[in-house]
C-alpha cells in the first residue's frame, strides 16, 4: 500500500511534488505523481494508466490540486518521449544514452531512433508537455528514458522498491518523476544531453525542455 502523508497537515509548506508521464497508446499511458518532504522522504504517491495525454494530465493534475495552495505547482515533470527533434539523422542525445546502456551490458535496442518511434509516443508525449505549459508555464520539463535509466543508474532500484505499481506503464512514469527530481536537485553524475545537439527544433512552447540523464563524464 502507498505510504500516507502523516504530517502533511502539520507542515504542508514543506511538501514538494513531481510528475512523470510515460506515453504508450491505448490503456498504456502511465502517469505518476510523487510527493516528497523536505528531507526527500516519500510521503505520498499516486499513479494510473489511461489512453491519452488529456486523461493522463488531468489525472496527475488532480493530485496536485489536493496540495494547493500549500505547494502551488509541481517543481518538475519528466516525460518518456522526445521533447525536441534534430535536423540530423540521429539525435546526439540518443547516441549518448545508447552508449551508456551498452557500457552497462544492455542491448542497443533499448534506445530507439526518433524515426522509428510509435506515433503514441511522439504525439502524446508532446501533447502532455503542451498541456503542462498551458497549466504551469514555468514548470521544469525534462525528457526521460525509463528503460535506459533502469540499466544505467543503480540508485533507482531503491526508489522503486518503496513504491507499488499496477503495471510497467506506471513504473515507467515513476522513473520519469525520478528524472524530474534529479533535474530539480541537479544530481551529481547527471547532465543535460541537449548540450550536445547542434540543430534542434522546438516542439513545446515556452522554456525548452531539457534531457537530464546520468551520462557521467560524457
Amino acid at each position: 500500500m502507498p505510504p500516507t502523508a502523516t504530517d502533511s497537515k502539520q507542515r504542508p509548506d514543506m511538501k514538494r511534488i513531481f510528475l512523470g508521464f510515460a506515453p504508450g497508446g491505448t490503456m498504456a499511458f502511465g502517469w505518476f505523481s510523487l510527493v516528497l518532504a523536505d528531507d526527500d522522504k516519500i510521503t505520498e504517491f499516486n499513479s494510473g494508466t489511461c489512453s491519452t495525454a488529456g486523461e493522463a494530465f488531468d489525472a496527475a493534475a488532480s493530485t496536485v490540486s489536493n496540495y494547493l495552495p500549500a505547494i502551488g505547482i509541481p517543481l518538475a515533470i519528466g516525460i518518456a518521449a522526445p521533447m525536441y527533434w534534430s535536423a540530423n539523422a540521429e539525435r546526439n542525445a540518443d547516441n549518448i544514452v545508447r552508449g551508456c546502456v551498452l557500457s552497462r551490458g544492455g542491448p542497443s535496442s533499448t534506445v530507439s531512433s526518433v524515426n522509428s518511434l510509435r506515433g503514441a509516443c511522439l504525439a502524446q508525449g508532446v501533447m502532455v508537455a503542451a498541456l503542462t505549459r498551458e497549466r504551469w508555464p514555468e514548470v521544469l520539463i525534462t525528457e526521460s528514458h525509463p528503460g535506459a535509466l533502469l540499466t544505467t543508474w543503480p540508485k533507482v532500484t531503491d526508489f522503486l522498491s518503496r513504491l507499488d505499481f499496477n503495471n510497467d506503464h506506471e513504473r515507467d512514469a515513476a522513473l520519469c518523476a525520478y528524472a524530474a527530481l534529479a533535474y530539480d536537485k541537479r544530481c551529481d553524475g547527471w547532465r543535460d544531453l541537449r548540450a550536445f545537439e547542434s540543430r534542434t527544433f522546438e516542439l513545446i512552447p515556452g522554456t525548452p525542455p531539457v534531457y537530464w540523464f546520468p551520462a557521467g563524464n560524457t
